[in-house]
């Protein structure tokens, strides 16, 4: 199953990043060597090689790239056809893949101001999707 495979492979490096959607709080990386900011979780900056820290993000982003999916290979996800697959921007610099939701598909658009969202459960945690702004 899709949901208990993801769960499985949260680990140490990832584990700060969920557990802070239970408060619906997004965290990201930051290297205070070369003051970078990054995402997707590492074990060290991907910049530098130093170590790095947790801190929260604003949350906000812009439409980096999208598509609408309106096939999918995997059926656990037939019932949300058709969705926005979007890579967006944080407003400290990281890319991070992800869902719009609340917006009509032909309103999404590159450059679309969004706001990060908690509300969809996924086990313990929140997924972190993005909505208009």
């Amino acid at each position: 199953m899709l949901l208990d495979d993801v769960l499985y492979a949260i680990d140490s490096d990832t584990r700060p990043h969920w557990e802070a959607t239970k408060n619906k709080e997004l965290l990201i990386q930051f290297c205070p060597s070369c003051k970078t900011h990054q995402f997707y979780p590492r074990v060290i900056c991907k910049n530098c090689f130093s170590d790095v820290e947790w801190v929260p993000a604003s949350g906000k982003a812009t439409v980096y790239s999208y598509s609408v999916v309106h096939k999918v290979f995997n059926l656990e996800f037939k019932e949300k056809l058709p969705y926005i697959l979007a890579l967006v921007e944080l407003e400290e610099g990281p890319r991070m893949m992800t869902n719009i939701i609340e917006c009509e598909l032909d309103q999404v658009k590159i450059g679309m101001p969004v706001q990060a969202d908690f509300s969809q459960i996924f086990g313990e945690y929140n997924l972190v999707r993005f909505k208009p702004a």
